[in-house]
């Protein structure tokens, strides 16, 4: 990798394909509306990141998309790899602090309000803590940001809860790591997430009275 950044924005999602993305909004909506939401979620991340200063990379949930939106504006591109989100999350991360980068931020495309500044804040703060999460609503994180490899971070929770946040911060402060949080933000997952934002409401207005 010829790169003169050492910093790295890393982006989780998934292949943009009817039936597999969004379930749990797909159950209210039905899948060619969250199909729709989805794609729309991956392009505001996209709008919202690109201009931030440093490397970019997307890992996509089965195959690498080569004309999506991300491979036009840019990013690298890789496949996820493990059994569960926890394996792939670690394998992406062990596999890009090889690439000798001194401190990664990784996001989904479930979060319409991240943006420049929210990413330019966690790398701040990985100057000075081993540890950067950024709270989601649910109990979640819709940010996980890592001066170093821990592969303890991810092992051992239960993905997709309320309690992965206090979980993960329990395994850091075990480890004696030190943590910085960026402020708290809601992902779309739900159709109550979806009609309560903003971001539901300018672009799938139809949506607002299911």
């Amino acid at each position: 990798m010829e790169s003169n950044n050492t910093s790295l924005l890393l982006v989780f999602t998934r292949n943009a394909t009817l039936g597999k993305v969004k379930t749990r909004l797909a159950a209210s909506i039905g899948d060619a509306d969250a199909l729709s939401v989805h794609k729309a979620l991956m392009q505001q991340t996209i709008e919202n990141v690109i201009q931030c200063a440093c490397d970019k990379v997307v890992y996509y949930s089965e195959d690498i998309d080569a004309h999506d939106l991300f491979s036009k504006n840019g990013f690298r591109q890789e496949v996820q790899s493990g059994t569960d989100l926890g394996s792939r999350m670690k394998n992406a991360f062990t596999a890009e602090f090889s690439h000798f980068y001194t401190s990664i931020v990784m996001i989904g495309t479930d979060c319409p309000d991240i943006d420049e500044a929210s990413i330019s804040h966690a790398f701040k703060k990985l100057e000075v803590k081993d540890l950067v999460v950024g709270p989601a609503l649910d109990g979640g994180y819709y940010l996980l940001g890592l001066s170093a490899m821990h592969a303890e971070l991810f092992e051992g929770i239960e993905w997709s809860t309320s309690s992965v946040l206090s979980n993960t911060v329990q395994i850091a402060e075990r480890l004696s790591l030190s943590i910085g949080f960026t402020s708290e933000k809601q992902d779309i997952d739900t159709l109550a997430d979806l009609t309560s934002s903003d971001f539901g409401k300018v672009h799938f207005p139809h949506l607002m009275d299911q």
